[in-house]
């Protein structure tokens, strides 16, 4: 894990120097808060990888696909314990994108806010589930996650309008 980290942070100094450097500093503090976010959630959702394939897929056609649960919030219905703190944890771990996200991208109304997160979360639900077919043993699509986590971005992008006077003057080049 340790490896993957360090690619991240190498990720972050390349952005910094080639991407970032014409920006004035208050963006690179939004570009790099941005960053560190997502650095943060692929660290709590895809890591570590395990790059040792399982080729039981190469021989056998037949794919489990029990790992997705397309039924929402059935964990929660069916009173598994953690459930309610699965939940939580979803909704909060996207409020800060619903925040920094129209932030950084400044013509984001509340729709795309919210489209980008559930699209956010769509891509870590999908590559949840590509690595554990493939890779991993122990993540697992939830449709439940999509809506938590959507659910997040907008408290995010209520939190960005409530303040928003006030990330005006702070962060207004």
């Amino acid at each position: 894990m340790v490896s993957q980290v360090a690619i991240l942070v190498v990720m972050y100094i390349l952005l910094l120097i080639i991407k970032w450097r014409n920006l004035g500093k208050k963006s690179i503090l939004l570009y790099s808060l941005m960053y560190i976010y997502i650095s943060l959630v692929i660290c709590v959702t895809m890591l570590p990888i395990d790059l040792t394939l399982d080729l039981k897929w190469k021989y056998d056609s037949s794919i489990d696909f029990s790992y997705a649960n397309l039924k929402p919030f059935n964990d929660y219905i069916l009173g598994r314990i953690g459930s309610t703190n699965q939940i939580i944890l979803n909704v909060i771990m996207t409020i800060p994108f619903g925040f920094l996200y129209p932030l950084i991208r400044k013509s984001s109304n509340f729709i795309k806010t919210v489209l980008v997160t559930f699209f956010m979360s769509l891509s870590i639900e999908t590559i949840q589930l590509i690595m554990t077919i493939f890779l991993l043993k122990h993540r697992s699509f939830d449709v439940t996650d999509l809506i938590t986590n959507t659910l997040g971005g907008v408290i995010g992008y209520i939190i960005f309008k409530a303040t928003h006077k006030t990330h005006n003057k702070i962060f207004s080049n």
